[in-house]
């Protein structure tokens, strides 16, 4: 199937085919996954599949690591800095109380004990997760909101 008939969050591609169309080995991105990187959708019978915008995701990460001399723990508190309240409703009690708000621990969907808003969301239909993160525009992401909340 072209990747261009593929809807962007759409589930589709396995492991393999995001491996090759990579040019990694398939336990490096089960890696990604492990790090809570990428949020593959998971079949009843534990098959990985992955979407285009999870490909987007991963590729960025290799451009990181590869090209920017990144490691995963520096990935992972990039991530981490992206406001997710922004995208919930804003700063409220329950954002408060969430260790995504105060720690720097790694991104919002890759977090176990967060508050109330998210406990029960699945991440990867979440709008945090499926935010258009590429090498071009994490730092917009990053930047633009903080810039958004000193404004206001």
């Amino acid at each position: 199937m072209p990747e261009s008939n593929i809807g962007k969050y759409e589930a589709v591609l396995t492991i393999g085919t995001v491996a090759q169309k990579l040019g990694v080995a398939v336990q490096t991105v089960r890696m990604y996954e492990h790090e809570g990187l990428v949020l593959p959708q998971k079949t009843n019978s534990g098959r990985r599949l992955y979407s285009m915008h999870d490909l987007e995701r991963l590729r960025c990460i290799r451009e990181m690591i590869v090209d920017h001399a990144m490691n995963i723990s520096g990935i992972k508190r990039m991530f981490s800095l992206i406001p997710c309240w922004d995208y919930m409703g804003g700063v409220d009690e329950d954002c408060l109380g969430c260790p995504v708000y105060s720690q720097a621990i790694g991104p919002c969907w890759n977090v176990r004990d967060v508050g109330e808003k998210c406990i029960k969301a699945n991440c990867r239909d979440c709008d945090v997760y499926r935010l258009d993160v590429n090498c071009h525009t994490i730092k917009n992401i990053v930047y633009g909101r903080v810039e958004a909340e000193k404004i206001d």
